[in-house]
């Protein structure tokens, strides 16, 4: 896991890199969730750093400015900023990914324990969700902004099946939606076994430092990954879903390290470009590496098990991300 230094330090080597406001919101959200020093108003100036970089960075880390400002007590700032942030996104209505800030917010404020303006972001998404009509990559953002609007209306108790939310075609954009998630991308497979015995899910993910090494060795057999890490993660999280929509008992996630992993191939005398390898490692892993090891998916409000420092819920938990 890379910490906040070093997020920021890449970003100081990589000026103009398209990862930079990246790096930067990263630095940001790890020193922010206590991963790194210098507090919030440290993460403020790194949050405020990426806002000018504009597009969906920018307004992700315009979110972490308006959590920060309420951390830190500061509310008048948070308030204007929270309001700055709902005119720029009314006044110039961006993509898809737009919904996702509205849901950040409005699960943000709950945490801030702002309710009324966290209902007042649900209503605003969904209304923003609504104009966008029939397009499938909304239904799942529409889904969050129900369910968090009806846990602000009902309690922690209210009934969020889909039969409780009164969305039947949501139901089947949701099941059209795992169907094609399921289908993933060459070089990827489920090790499942055929005659319908129990069975846990391993998915093995190379860590952040790793990544480019991975695919620089094994370009050929790791080209479905992607150049990018957060496209790599989106694919995890297909995978790992992919196991439990299969079945398994558990889905367990590897953090593999590239030189263990190499040492493991040498050792058993595989050929450490093979999907099977890889998959032989993440088994090895979980017997004897538990460090390496964790459960799938992690608790909404836990950290993400992409080491990002964010949660979950506002990471790899995203509906952009499933």
């Amino acid at each position: 896991m890379r910490s906040a230094v070093e997020c920021e330090q890449w970003a100081a080597q990589h000026p103009g890199d398209p990862d930079e406001p990246r790096a930067l919101l990263d630095a940001g959200w790890l020193i922010a969730r206590g991963s790194g020093g210098g507090g919030g108003e440290r993460a403020l100036e790194l949050f405020r750093r990426a806002v000018g970089f504009g597009g969906e960075t920018g307004r992700d880390a315009q979110v972490g400015i308006v959590e920060q400002l309420y951390e830190l007590g500061r509310a008048q700032e948070a308030d204007e900023a929270q309001r700055s942030l709902r005119a720029e996104l009314d006044d110039q209505p961006g993509g898809v990914g737009d919904l996702r800030v509205f849901n950040d917010m409005a699960e943000m404020l709950i945490d801030a324990e702002h309710d009324d303006l966290a209902l007042e972001w649900c209503q605003a998404g969904l209304d923003r969700a609504d104009e966008a009509g029939d397009d499938p990559q909304v239904e799942p953002y529409r889904r969050e902004l129900l369910i968090t609007q009806r846990i602000l209306l009902e309690g922690p108790d209210a009934d969020l099946d889909d039969d409780a939310i009164d969305n039947e075609s949501l139901a089947q954009a949701m099941k059209l939606i795992d169907q094609a998630l399921n289908r993933l991308p060459p070089g990827r497979a489920l090790d499942v076994p055929r005659d319908g015995s129990a069975f846990n899910g391993i998915v093995l993910r190379w860590a952040r430092e790793d990544f480019t090494a991975a695919r620089s060795r094994y370009p050929r057999s790791t080209e479905h990954y992607g150049d990018d890490y957060d496209a790599y993660t989106t694919l995890i999280q297909r995978e790992a879903r992919s196991y439990r929509d299969a079945g398994a008992a558990q889905v367990h996630l590897v953090t593999g390290s590239l030189d263990g992993y190499e040492a493991y191939a040498l050792r058993e005398g595989l050929d450490p470009a093979a999907q099977a390898t890889r998959q032989g490692y993440g088994r090895w892993c979980v017997a004897t590496r538990p460090d390496r090891v964790r459960s799938w998916p992690p608790d909404r409000n836990g950290a993400c098990w992409c080491d990002s420092g964010r949660k979950y819920k506002k990471c790899c938990g995203t509906p952009a991300k499933n």
